[in-house]
């Protein structure tokens, strides 16, 4: 996924063109639900910080198709933190196909 090669190179904006930027956008954690491209661009940009994002890969990666506009993609997460952890997880995108795709919910537990 292009998104990890935009946090990988610490360019939270590149990364977040894959969100469809709208109000309506849904971000789900295992400890609460950020509603809205602004809100989740600011989440991202407490917790990982902008230019010094740990390392992101993203495996396993599998895409239903729900009609001609939109998709669920479910994979595996990575994140190879600063302090030596590995943090890993599944998540699930839902997508919207308007001038490309774009994620319109994300559970990343």
């Amino acid at each position: 996924m292009r998104s990890a090669q935009y946090w990988n190179h610490g360019d939270l904006d590149a990364f977040m063109r894959s969100y469809e930027n709208a109000p309506t956008t849904v971000y789900v954690s295992s400890k609460r639900v950020i509603h809205g491209y602004a809100n989740i661009r600011a989440h991202y940009a407490e917790h990982y910080g902008v230019g010094t994002m740990p390392v992101l890969s993203i495996s396993d990666i599998a895409v239903r198709p729900l009609g001609e506009r939109y998709a669920v993609v479910v994979a595996h997460w990575h994140l190879a933190m600063h302090d030596g952890t590995h943090p890993t997880g599944i998540f699930t995108l839902v997508l919207h196909r308007t001038d490309g795709w774009h994620i319109i919910t994300d559970h990343s537990p």
